[in-house]
Parts: structure tokens; C-alpha cells; sequence
């Protein structure tokens, strides 16, 4: 189903908002395909971007998703400044196990894997520290890194191949915003009635 569903994003272009329904609907996945239990992480909780109920205990996940295989941007920072993000990275730890998503496999990097892979490469050949010239607020991990972290993730078994093709075709694309407008069409209407159980549950 993901497969089908990443292929049907691209009909609303390719930008960023892209990313953010991707990962919005492989949550909603995990909790109506699988059964599992979900809850979103707070607002301003780093590295973390949602629980899972496992064995009644809540373990964090960070989620990422890319068209490809690239740079893996992990921390924003508010200055743009080299030096600042390279003592940044320098000091980051790994506090979250990383789902990532791209168009041909879904991977865990465990936060063990993550470490030893940063150790074994060293800052250089792990991080990607943009260039001062290009207003640099994040750092991320290297093309290289995140390919040997997808081979760790293939042979300890948390690796799942998808097929996550463009769809080129005008008439699937009409006929995919025509039902888009009619469901939020009729949300509109709904809404006040969430609303108001929303509202009830607060004073419960």
C-alpha cells in the first residue's frame, strides 16, 4: 500500500509538504494496517518524532522520508553559522531509533548502529555541514554514511524493499484531487461535530 500511496503524492508536486503527508500517512498505517499504538510526541521534544506501544512500554522513533538516497538532514539550528554546527554535531547524540523512508525500502537504524557508524567514519565522512555561503541552519548524515546504514539495517533484518514509483497519468490526477476537494468538502461540514467531542473530552 505505501508503495501505491507514494506514488499518488507526487501528484501535488514535490515539495516539501510532500514529505510531511508521507509521513503522516505511514503513521496512520502503523496504527490502522498494524494495529500498533501511536502517540505523537511533544512539539519542542528533540530527535523524536512519535511513540510506539510496545509490550506496554512507549519507545520513541524519529521519522525521515526522501525521494532518494542523499544527504539525511537530522538537527536544524536558528544560526546560520559553520562553526556553530560543526560544534553542534560534534556534541550530538542519537537519543531515537530513525525510521527511514525513501522510494525503495523502509529502514530502522538503531541508535547503537548509528553511533558505531558515526565512529567508524569519522566527522568528516559522517556529517554534511553545508557551506557558509548557503545560509547552513542543519547538518545531516552523508550520502556514504546513510548507505552503509541501510546495509547494517538489510542484515539485521529491519529492512523492508518497496517500490515507490511516480505515477505519470493526467486522469489519475484529476480524478485524485476531484475526491481530494469532495473529502475536504464534506470534513467542513463534519467538523463542527469533532469539534464538539473534542470539547467534551476536556472537560471529562
Amino acid at each position: 500500500m505505501l508503495e501505491k500511496a507514494w506514488g499518488i503524492f507526487y501528484f501535488e508536486g514535490s515539495g516539501p509538504d510532500i514529505g510531511i503527508r508521507r509521513e503522516s500517512f505511514f503513521k496512520e498505517a502503523l496504527k490502522e494496517e498494524l494495529g500498533l499504538k501511536i502517540r505523537e510526541a511533544p512539539t519542542l521534544e528533540r530527535q523524536v518524532d512519535f511513540y510506539i506501544q510496545i509490550d506496554k512500554k512507549w519507545h520513541p522513533y524519529s521519522l525521515k522520508t526522501m525521494e532518494s538516497i542523499g544527504t539525511l538532514k537530522v538537527s536544524w539550528n536558528s544560526f546560520p553559522d559553520v562553526e556553530r554546527l560543526r560544534e553542534a554535531a560534534r556534541s550530538f547524540k542519537f537519543k531515537a531509533p530513525i525510521i527511514f523512508i525513501y522510494r525503495n525500502g523502509i529502514c530502522v537504524f538503531e541508535v547503537e548502529d548509528l553511533e558505531r557508524v558515526r565512529r567508524e567514519l569519522g566527522f568528516a565522512s559522517f556529517w554534511a555541514i553545508p557551506r557558509q555561503e548557503v545560509n547552513p541552519r542543519g547538518f545531516g548524515i552523508r550520502s556514504g554514511a546513510l548507505r552503509k546504514l541501510i546495509e547494517i539495517a538489510k542484515q539485521k533484518g529491519n529492512f523492508i524493499e518497496i517500490t515507490g514509483e511516480r505515477i505519470e497519468d493526467e486522469n489519475a490526477r484529476k480524478e485524485y484531487f476531484k475526491r481530494w476537494f469532495k473529502f475536504i468538502k464534506e470534513f467542513i461540514k463534519d467538523l463542527p461535530r469533532i469539534l464538539s467531542k473534542s470539547s467534551l473530552k476536556e472537560y471529562m
